[in-house]
């Protein structure tokens, strides 16, 4: 973690063979623009990549998109 510019999630035990999911955050107008970049490594060999290019690579880039959509709604609430 480097505070205020970048976060990792990195899994030490679990499902997948590995899974990393980095957060970068930067300033450009005075407006905070964060990037995620998503590596992970399916198990079970080609039936692990077979279900990978069918089905878990879209579900994991729309499930960030959603929960991207959110934070970003939360963060700019007004209190």
């Amino acid at each position: 973690m480097n505070l205020y510019d970048y976060f990792v999630d990195e899994m030490e035990e679990g499902k997948f063979e590995s899974f990393k999911h980095q957060h970068f955050f930067e300033e450009e107008n005075g407006i905070t623009i964060m990037k995620d970049k998503l590596q992970y490594e399916t198990p079970f060999g080609i039936f692990g990549k077979l279900f990978d290019v069918l089905f878990l690579k879209r579900h994991l880039t729309s499930f960030l998109l959603e929960r991207n959509k959110v934070l970003k709604e939360v963060s700019e609430m007004q209190y």
